[in-house]
C-alpha cells in the first residue's frame, strides 16, 4: 500500500511538473501549437510503450468494439489540458494546482452520486473545506499585498 501510495503522490508531482513545462511551451509556441506538441510527444511515447506492452500484439479490432464514450477520455484530457494552460497565465501555479483538486474532487463526488448512487455528507464538507482555505488563502494573499 505503500507504494501505491508513494506513487500517487509522485503522479501528483508529475502533474505539476508537465503543467509548468507545457505552460513555457505555449507561451513560446502559442496555446494551440504548444498543446498539439504536447499531445503528438504524448501519443508517440503512448504507442510505444503499447508496442512494448503488448510485444507487438495489438488487437486494432478491440478499438473498434469499445463504445462510443470511451473515447471521451481523450476528450476531455485535451479540454482539460488547454484549461490549464489559459488559466495560468491568469492565475497563481499553486492556485491554479488547488482549484484543479477542488475541481477533481468536485467532479469525483458527482461522479459517485450519479453512477454509484453514493454520496455523503463527508465528503462534501471536505470539498467545502478546501474551497473555504482557497477563498481564505486568496483574502490573506490579497491584504498582505495592500
Amino acid at each position: 500500500m505503500a507504494f501505491v501510495l508513494t506513487l500517487a503522490f509522485v503522479n501528483g508531482c508529475a502533474a505539476v511538473i508537465s503543467k509548468m513545462i507545457n505552460f513555457r511551451c505555449t507561451k513560446i509556441l502559442g496555446t494551440y501549437n504548444g498543446s498539439l506538441v504536447n499531445y503528438v510527444v504524448a501519443s508517440v511515447i503512448s504507442f510505444v510503450l503499447l508496442l512494448i506492452s503488448s510485444r507487438l500484439h495489438i488487437d486494432f479490432y478491440s478499438f473498434s468494439q469499445a463504445p462510443w464514450w470511451m473515447y471521451l477520455g481523450g476528450v476531455f484530457g485535451i479540454i482539460a489540458f488547454l484549461i490549464s494552460m489559459i488559466t495560468l497565465s491568469h492565475l497563481k501555479v499553486m492556485e491554479s494546482t488547488i482549484l484543479l483538486l477542488v475541481g477533481q474532487l468536485t467532479a469525483g463526488i458527482l461522479f459517485d452520486a450519479l453512477v454509484f448512487h453514493n454520496i455523503s455528507l463527508q465528503k462534501v464538507f471536505g470539498i467545502l473545506l478546501v474551497a473555504a482555505g482557497i477563498i481564505w488563502d486568496n483574502k490573506i494573499s490579497a491584504s498582505q499585498k495592500q
